[in-house]
């Protein structure tokens, strides 16, 4: 136990002399991230065309986010226990198949309803991508390049972010739901080359009782609890960043669906730098201490918002692309820590349940995150700088409560 009474995390089994996970497994986490992304960011991206071809109105496809991370709540805890229990090979394999099979639903879809639905699919199973994969960092790479290890795996997310928007520049010129064929051909691939990592799973004696214990450890942890809290506030406005970005700057500053989509992959680029190079400082400069550089990073964040109150159509190209920039850099860009913090905080054997709860955070925010924004634009006569300031104001709440809650571990052994 540690001083905060957080149990110090326990030592993964021993792995096979010579084995060196930075050779591919770490090339396939990060695939896999990809691909989940893009299959529902593509949706994102191409907003503008897909809520014209299925008449729907900006609340209503703000749902579709919503779907998405509705999944993630729904799932969040057992996803976490199933994988500690199925272990990373299996789960993986079984999260692109869903993630796949909706990507397919979305392309056939023809009204609202039917294209929600595809849209939980794919949060369903992206939901299992995060327990997973943070557990097969924490098996197969040492404490002190966890932290980078983590930023890379997690790199997958702004990469499939930037397919995604390409999917938007794509949609200007062909069908929408080509796009979405192709997306789904693509993670069913990612699919197959998950199958040479499963085994057997893990049998664990106690049945439910069990895994009621290990979440009972991993919610009355104080630290779990200041990081999902603190969570719910950040997915919140990351969750409407990348809903809203394509058309904020149609919207707001009369951009091309092209531009928009551009700035929709110019955002997730600096995203990912930012996950990495987080990371990486906080592993080789700050001794894996990565609570400074989440409350910073947050913080030029909720900047960024109060920036983007200002956007008017007479704002130049650059301008929005640099904007687009910082906020993909920020507000995105703090979850490859906050993985780091979370799997940290608990033995290792529990963190496919830690990330299950922190999935229960994040996709509270994120649920909520893009109805809200949405509403902010139904009532104000689509007046997007209040609803980015909306956002800062929630993800500065974040940073308060992680800047007084959460108590930093020296040994991350």
């Amino acid at each position: 136990m540690t001083d905060e009474g957080t149990p110090a995390p326990e030592s993964a089994a021993p792995l096979p002399q010579g084995f060196n996970p930075w050779r591919g497994r770490i090339a396939l986490l990060t695939m896999v991230h990809t691909v989940g992304t893009a299959c529902y960011l593509s949706v994102m991206a191409m907003g503008p065309v897909i809520r014209g071809d299925l008449g729907i109105t900006a609340a209503e496809f703000g749902f579709f986010m919503s779907a998405v991370f509705g999944a993630q709540l729904f799932s969040a805890l057992p996803s976490g226990s199933i994988t500690d229990r199925m272990g990373v090979g299996w789960t993986l394999f079984g999260a692109t198949m869903m993630s796949s099979t909706g990507a397919v639903l979305f392309a056939l879809s023809v009204g609202f309803y039917q294209a929600l639905a595809a849209a939980f699919l794919m949060g369903l199973g992206y939901s299992f991508v995060n327990p997973a994969t943070a557990k097969g960092v924490v098996r197969w790479f040492p404490a002190q390049w966890r932290g980078t290890a983590m930023g890379l795996k997690q790199l997958g997310v702004p990469l499939g972010g930037v397919l995604g928007a390409g999917g938007g520049v794509m949609a200007a010129y062909m069908d929408w739901r080509i796009v979405m064929w192709t997306a789904a051909g693509i993670t069913f691939a990612v699919a197959m080359l998950c199958l040479p990592l499963t085994r057997k799973p893990v049998h664990r004696v106690g049945g439910l009782v069990a895994i009621l214990g290990d979440l009972k450890t991993v919610m009355t942890n104080r630290n779990m609890n200041a990081i999902c809290a603190s969570c719910v506030m950040f997915n919140t406005g990351q969750s409407s960043l990348f809903t809203y970005l394509a058309l904020f700057l149609r919207d707001a500053a009369g951009a091309s669906q092209p531009l928009a989509a551009t700035g929709v992959a110019v955002a997730q680029t600096a995203c990912a730098f930012g996950r990495v190079g987080y990371t990486y400082l906080s592993d080789r400069v700050f001794g894996a201490r990565r609570k400074g550089i989440v409350i910073a990073v947050v913080l030029a964040g909720v900047g960024s918002c109060a920036v983007a109150y200002f956007v008017a159509p007479g704002w130049p190209h650059w301008a929005l692309l640099a904007l687009a920039a910082i906020m993909g850099g920020t507000l995105a860009a703090y979850a490859a820590l906050i993985l780091s913090m979370t799997a940290e905080s608990v033995p290792s054997s529990l963190v496919g349940s830690a990330i299950g709860y922190n999935a229960l955070a994040w996709s509270v925010g994120g649920t909520v995150g893009p109805p809200l924004f949405g509403l902010v634009l139904d009532h104000s006569g689509n007046d997007y700088g209040l609803g980015w300031l909306a956002m800062g104001a929630i993800m500065l709440i974040g940073v308060i409560i992680i800047g007084t809650s959460f108590k930093e571990r020296t040994d991350k052994s």
